[in-house]
């Protein structure tokens, strides 16, 4: 089980206590202070953009704690952001609900948003444990202070056959989110929009697994989802700027940014 929180403050920063320093000295470290800061800025396009530091807590199993996970790419996106995890490999969110821990996390950790990945499979072959699970923990989320987000996750080439397609995940996530009056992030149809544009592109396994790209474009719907802007621009990314710029844009017109 993995309970991240990677935006917690440093206690690196504290401030000493001291004798004054002398005029001289203190305009000198001013200098110096804004020539590091001119020089740790160049090579960048652009730099990360100022939005609130929300603090964000996901729970699902690996779908979203592949590569490093889409909470760490979100945090990328949004470098003030607060992150956290609770991810068990092949949890629904029934699991979740019955091990405890994610619901005492949603109620000790004062998060702004809760993002709900559901196991790959269950919104399509048990739609109503789906809805169940998703309300319950959307009930916590809501007394906790908090908003619920459903990351709609995207096709399974090896579950086609059960229609876990994107579709029908699609539908799923869209009738639950507003019978529980939640957020949904649309990486399912993200995923879709970008294959037919370059169907060369891989963004999961065979099993749906995500490949890097395909948790970087998760992560880019998140952004919009939950700042409500668009992730293009943002110089976080692949290392290939085309990728990247791509992979924003898919991002943001799913989500009509």
């Amino acid at each position: 089980m993995t309970l991240r929180n990677s935006g917690r403050a440093s206690a690196a920063g504290r401030e000493s206590r001291g004798g004054a320093a002398r005029p001289q000295a203190f305009a000198a470290l001013l200098l110096t202070l804004c020539l590091v800061a001119a020089i740790s800025g160049c090579g960048h396009a652009a730099a990360a953009p100022h939005v609130p530091a929300e603090r964000i807590l996901f729970i699902g199993n690996s779908f979203t704690f592949y590569n490093g996970g889409i909470d760490a790419q979100l945090k990328g996106l949004a470098p003030r952001a607060m992150t956290g995890a609770v991810t068990v490999g092949g949890f629904t969110l029934q699991n979740h609900w019955d091990a405890g821990t994610a619901v005492r996390e949603i109620r000790s950790g004062h998060w702004d948003y809760v993002v709900l990945q559901e196991q790959s499979q269950t919104p399509v072959i048990a739609a109503s444990l789906f809805a169940k699970y998703a309300g319950a923990f959307d009930t916590e989320i809501r007394a906790a202070g908090g908003k619920t987000v459903l990351l709609m996750t995207w096709q399974r080439p090896d579950s086609v056959q059960y229609k876990v397609t994107t579709a029908y995940l699609a539908a799923a996530y869209t009738q639950t989110g507003a019978m529980i009056g939640a957020a949904v992030a649309p990486a399912g149809l993200a995923f879709a929009a970008a294959l037919r544009e370059r169907p060369g592109l891989v963004l999961n396994n065979a099993d749906g697994h995500p490949t890097p790209a395909g948790t970087y474009l998760a992560a880019c719907v998140l952004y919009g989802t939950i700042y409500g802007r668009s992730p293009v621009g943002n110089p976080f990314g692949p290392a290939s700027a085309g990728d990247r710029t791509f992979l924003q844009e898919v991002a943001a017109r799913t989500l009509g940014l």
